[in-house]
């Protein structure tokens, strides 16, 4: 039987055979080229509605008229005979990321007030007068009010979006519109982020106010700005807006529970509340809510046995509403080829329009501009990749255009905010570059149109790149190809001119006058050009730095401030300061292939057959120790002793040798009995250093008596190679791993007649690495394809146990593996070129440290150091912790310091708080006792505070308690009574007053009480403050007398609590556009700072409490929520910290005139808090990813760390291969 799977089989027999790419079958048939690879993928029939085009597509296919079209029209026909037509309970009602369109106006609920409310304003304006502006969110369902609520009600209209060229627009739609039309312009911020040309702006709006009929407009709220920047704009905004406002309950319900009902589909209880709760009115939540449910419903039709049945689990299994889109994204993105992942790479940076004063926005890309100039090849590619994301409703393509669903998709898909975090500066260059290039192409290709100068070189140093050089459409290398050309042509002329110039003077005089006007001249034009030529090469330097950071990171450090001495850019700034809060190693390049590491010792081995020994000081820095010591053949391990008086080293060619380490600069070599001439994969000393093992090729473990001369015994058990060997401590068991993918133990008490032990099993493939940790208790084997650890308790050895399942993370073989001297950490290191560190007694992992190449040695030279060689022949020493505070198993909700800067107490998602002693920030110390609710009370929930004298504890309990503790010890923390309940609902916020004895804590009751805790013992609660909404963020001025909250209702508030038993309201500040979830006053207390769900911070003057005022301009420039923000102590920088991963620094040493100092992205994930320390140089920030992070803020102080801690410079052929033409200048 014919089936619709062979009916698209064959059908893209045709398409391959006929050598046309979907574009060009796409002119040729009259159908779009994704419904042409929809009809050949078999995601869907051809209608017969479309008879003529498909004829026409067979035809471009090769298929002749006459009977062999009719053949194929008669299976279509047969084939949509036998698909059911979908019953209207069939319909997803829920539409996804895509907007309302005018034929959806059946399902569209939830704003029937707002749109009879904009209805009615546009009947009233019916014969002209000022254009309406409906103002909302990313997010906040405008497009779908205009296109769903207003078109299907006013008859007669036109919709369009401005586009890169808005009069084009204008004139294209409206020209055949009759007077009366109503004209729509969703989108209307792209006027400012797609339209570059002042005067094309003018000209819109003047059209615009010309029109005789109602004119209405779309305006994203976080552009608004832009749009009062035009006098015109500026005057309508004043009083002919409609806000659209986030959802309430009511509405939400609604949207939920309508669509469904219409489809006939069934609800179960509970879901909608569930759902309610997870939107709880949230800015630009519809679009998230809209995919999420569309999804939900396409999961429970998987449901055979009840396709009606909307349940919870569904729900669960979509990711709700954060976690859908995401989802979509990730399994379409993970279903591709790696190939076809670099286009969808490239495909979404295209998409995406950046610019460094205004959040990203998605950008409608032509298909010219995708495929023009492409090979047949690369085309289908690219709509291949295309078709796949339209398919998830995730891009969504026009006649002749293609663009991102929705602005959410932005934020919230992780992988599109990483590519769009790494190399920011690289999407400018390439945004400018694609203009630059369509304009040049419109205007006849004039020469005049090309880049010069900086902008040219700029642009060619991206474009080098391995990922730009695939991203660059055939026009724009035209473009550069040409001004390339141009600029050859431009020197030849003038060289040409010059001597001209000097052959026609015919006198001294002249030549000297001409020659002093002329260097005046050239000075003038070469500073100029010699300042655009360095900010450009800095910021050529800083995207190569940044990109480098995740590979090589003390390469990168280099980079970074090799870029800022060349010119201090805001991209330099922020990449130098970064470097500061990633861990950062010293390089010894000495041509390692293994290393080993014993007190202050550090032995490396290298490809050339030698063995080198060097001294270590408490920074990583190394001196070398004696002569080489050589060996016949590639060094292939080295070990050392525990107590560093013994060495031994192996090579490929089975040769082992050992020295005796008395005095480490004269070692002493000791008589090694040859055994086999297999190649020596491990090395291990017993601890009392009497017996040497060695892991074989031949499947064999030898053990060496050093105490004698006799022959090594050997030992036998594992079938395939034996690739590591270690000693338990505290005896002669030795244990060895092998390629079999078994541990084998022995017990060599005594060395010549070896006991075997029980054989440990459990992986399925190579082990390529033991080790034992330092109290002999757990055993631990890294394996080969499993990319895992596994780890046995071996206390006994005679009855080893299982420790639990494996250690994963790694994406590659585990190469080698290393116990910190506590037996709490382990590190692995992996060919996916990262060292693992992981907490053994969570079992979760703590950092990753990067490499340029696989890991394949790894030793912890004492608690606070661990020492790396990777397969690029560079030894790395790690300083331990590095700028990182863990422990944490969940995200870090809020950090906060005592007056001193001495301690920091961190409040996690795990429901403890964790202290921290900060008295020497480059080596933070830990291991204070984690402080926890008591059983029978709420648990807590991460809002916590440290008192100013940093003797007392607070944190807060998802019952409405909070919990004190004294830190007179912190060793032993001791709890102040019983749990206190503040408020009905979990505790949002704590904040002490700078004197120490008040309290502000916020409750989700809507609610801010004042607390006396001047008897920490005996909380005592003051006033209450209603806010009628949750208030995120609460602070007190610096003298104490106001206070300042972020409520939920997006609005700041500020009381004056002078007396603390009678707050009173001063003032309200508005104009947020979602909740505000953070604020901070200034150290002098004139300037407040409120930051919210909108992405933009607010700064009020405080000059006059009695009378604040709203300062412009608003900071924006985080493309996510900003959860907190923090002055420095001199209160000349503001910190912004953002979901989106990014710390913005802020100069307002004029509040007035901001400007931004840095944009810090060292964080790996989305962030909650921030603040800096009392001294001010050192920001500490956490979110997402569990860990707390610490910044250098000031960038001499981070350059001199970077030159005392770094080790190797920059090598001269590094300098060449990411300073290409910059004569090598080290930055140390």
């Amino acid at each position: 039987m014919d089936t619709p799977e062979k009916f698209a089989e064959e059908l893209d027999v045709l398409r391959r055979g006929c050598r046309k790419s979907y574009r060009r079958l796409a002119v040729e048939a009259g159908l779009g080229f994704t419904t042409i690879a929809g009809y050949c993928t078999g995601r869907h029939l051809p209608q017969l509605s479309v008879g003529g085009e498909f004829s026409r597509l067979l035809t471009a296919m090769g298929v002749p008229a006459g009977e062999a079209h009719e053949a194929w029209f008669a299976r279509l026909a047969t084939l949509r005979s036998r698909v059911t037509r979908p019953a209207a309970a069939n319909r997803n009602p829920y539409l996804g990321l895509r907007a309302f369109e005018p034929s959806d106006a059946d399902v569209y609920f939830g704003r029937a007030d707002l749109a009879a409310r904009l209805v009615d304003e546009v009947n009233r304006r019916g014969g002209g007068g000022a254009p309406l502006i409906v103002v909302g969110a990313s997010g906040s369902g405008k497009s779908s009010l205009l296109r769903a609520g207003l078109i299907p009600a006013v008859g007669s209209s036109v919709l369009f979006t401005p586009g890169t060229k808005p009069m084009l627009e204008w004139t294209k739609h409206t020209a055949e519109a009759d007077d009366e039309a109503v004209v729509v312009i969703d989108q209307f911020e792209e006027l400012f982020t797609l339209c570059s040309d002042d005067a094309a702006r003018s000209a819109f709006v003047d059209a615009m106010l010309g029109w005789p009929g109602a004119v209405v407009l779309g305006l994203r709220a976080n552009l608004y700005d832009r749009a009062l920047e035009h006098p015109k704009l500026a005057v309508l905004l004043q009083s002919n807006q409609i806000v659209v406002e986030p959802m309430d309950e009511r509405q939400l319900r609604e949207v939920i529970v309508e669509p469904a009902t219409a489809a006939g589909l069934e609800l179960q209880d509970g879901l909608v509340d569930l759902v309610l709760r997870d939107t709880a009115r949230e800015p630009g939540v519809l679009p998230l809510l809209s995919h999420t449910l569309r999804t939900v419903v396409e999961l429970s039709r998987q449901q055979v046995s009840d396709r009606a049945s909307i349940r919870i689990e569904h729900y669960r299994a979509a990711g709700g509403v954060h976690g859908a889109v995401a989802r979509t994204a990730d399994d379409a993105y993970r279903a591709l080829s790696a190939e076809r992942r670099t286009v969808a790479r490239n495909l979404f940076l295209r998409l995406v329009q950046t610019d460094k004063n205004v959040a990203d926005t998605r950008r409608r890309v032509t298909f010219d501009e995708l495929f023009g100039g492409r090979s047949s090849t690369e085309s289908d590619v690219i709509a291949e990749v295309l078709d796949l994301f339209v398919g998830r409703r995730l891009l969504t393509t026009g006649a002749e255009t293609v663009e991102i669903s929705h602005e959410c998709l932005l934020s919230a898909w992780p992988l599109l905010q990483r590519w769009l975090a790494e190399d920011r500066i690289g999407q400018h260059v390439h945004g400018r570059l694609t203009a630059a290039a369509r304009s040049w192409h419109e205007d006849g290709r004039p020469q005049e149109g090309l880049y010069r100068g900086g902008l040219l070189e700029t642009a060619l140093d991206w474009a080098a790149e391995p990922g730009p050089r695939d991203a660059i459409n055939p026009l724009e290398r035209d473009f550069l190809d040409a001004s390339v050309a141009d600029r050859s042509a431009r020197v030849a002329a003038e060289r040409r001119e010059v001597r001209r110039r000097y052959q026609s003077a015919s006198a001294v005089l002249v030549l000297l006058l001409v020659a002093a006007g002329a260097g005046l001249y050239a000075h003038q034009v070469s500073s100029n050009a010699d300042h655009e030529a360095e900010v450009a090469l800095s910021r050529q330097i800083t995207g190569k730095a940044i990109r480098l950071r995740e590979k090589d990171p003390a390469l990168a450090a280099q980079l970074a401030l090799t870029a800022y001495q060349v010119a201090p850019t805001q991209e330099a700034r922020g990449a130098l300061l970064d470097t500061s809060a990633r861990p950062m190693p010293r390089r010894l390049r000495a041509d390692a292939t293994t290393s080993s590491a014993a007190d202050s010792l550090l032995a490396i081995g290298t490809a050339a057959g030698t063995v080198q020994l060097y001294q270590t000081g408490s920074d990583g820095a190394a001196t070398r120790l004696g002569p080489e010591l050589r060996l016949a053949g590639p060094v292939d391990v080295v070990s050392l002793s525990a107590d560093a008086t013994m060495l031994a080293a192996g090579t490929r060619s089975g040769a082992v040798a050992a020295w005796r380490l008395a005095d480490p600069a004269q070692p002493k070599a000791l008589p090694v009995p040859a055994a086999g001439s297999a190649r020596i994969f491990g090395l291990a000393f017993s601890q009392d250093d009497s017996l040497l093992a060695a892991g074989e090729g031949d499947a064999t473990t030898r053990i060496w008596d050093l105490t004698g001369s006799a022959p090594p015994t050997s030992l036998t058990g594992p079938d395939q190679a034996v690739k590591s060997v270690a000693f338990v401590p505290h005896g002669r068991i030795v244990a060895a791993g092998s390629d079999d993918g078994t541990v084998h133990l022995w017990d060599a008490a005594v060395p010549n007649r070896p006991t075997a032990l029980p054989t440990l099993t459990g992986p399925t493939s190579r082990i390529f690495t033991v080790a034992v940790s330092p109290d002999g208790q757990t055993l631990a084997a890294g394996t080969a394809a499993e990319h895992s650890v596994y780890t046995w308790h071996i206390a006994d050895p005679t009855r080893p146990t299982s420790s639990g399942p494996p250690l994963t993370g790694p994406a590659s073989w585990i190469n080698t593996l290393a116990f910190s001297p506590d037996g709490g950490t382990l590190a692995a290191g992996s060919s996916d070129t990262k060292l693992w560190q992981w907490d053994l007694h969570g079992r979760g992992v703590l950092t990753v440290l990067p490499h340029p190449a696989p890991v394949t040695s790894a030793v912890y030279r004492d608690a606070h150091t661990l020492i790396t060689t990777a397969g690029d022949n560079v030894t790395r020493t790690w300083p331990l912790p590095g700028p990182l505070l863990t422990g944490s198993t969940n995200q870090i909700f809020s950090t906060a310091y005592d007056a001193a800067g001495d301690r920091l107490l961190v409040g996690a998602g795990d429901h403890n708080l964790r202290l921290w002693d900060l008295t020497d920030p480059a080596h933070p110390a830990g291991g204070y006792p984690a402080l926890s609710a008591p059983a029978g009370f709420g648990q807590l929930v991460g809002a916590s505070v440290l008192s100013p004298d940093g003797r007392t504890a607070i944190g807060g309990a998802g019952d409405g308690t909070i919990d004190l503790w004294s830190l007179a010890d912190p060793a032993n923390p001791v709890r102040l009574g019983a749990p206190v309940q503040v408020g009905k609902s979990t505790i949002q916020a704590i904040t002490f007053d700078p004197a120490g004895r008040m309290l502000a804590v916020s409750s989700d009751d809507g609610t801010v009480h004042l607390l006396d805790v001047t008897d920490p013992a005996r909380p005592v609660i003051v006033s209450t403050l209603s806010v009628g909404v949750t208030a995120y963020g609460v602070r007190f001025s610096p003298d104490g007398r106001l206070l300042a909250a972020a409520s939920g209702d997006g609005a700041g508030l500020l009381w004056n609590v002078a007396d603390r038993a009678h707050p009173r309201l001063l003032h309200t500040v508005t104009g947020f556009t979602g909740p505000a979830y953070a604020v901070a006053f200034s150290p002098d207390g004139r300037v407040l700072a409120f930051g919210g769900a909108d992405y933009t911070a607010r700064l009020v003057d405080l000059s006059r409490p009695d009378a604040p005022r709203q300062l412009e301009p608003r900071l924006i420039g985080p493309v996510g929520e900003i959860y907190d923000l923090a002055f420095d102590p001199a209160g000349s920088v503001l910190a912004i910290a953002s979901i989106d991963r990014t710390i913005w620094l802020w100069d307002l040493r004029v509040p007035a005139r901001p400007a931004l100092l840095a944009t810090l992205s060292a964080a790996d994930d989305g962030l909650f808090t921030v603040a800096f320390s009392p001294a001010g140089h050192i920001l500490v920030a956490g979110g997402r990813d569990t860990a707390v992070r610490l910044w250098n803020t000031t960038p001499d102080l981070v350059a001199r760390s970077i030159c005392a801690t770094a080790g190797d410079p920059i090598t001269r052929s590094e300098w060449d291969q990411f300073i290409p033409g910059k004569p090598y200048t080290p930055p140390c």
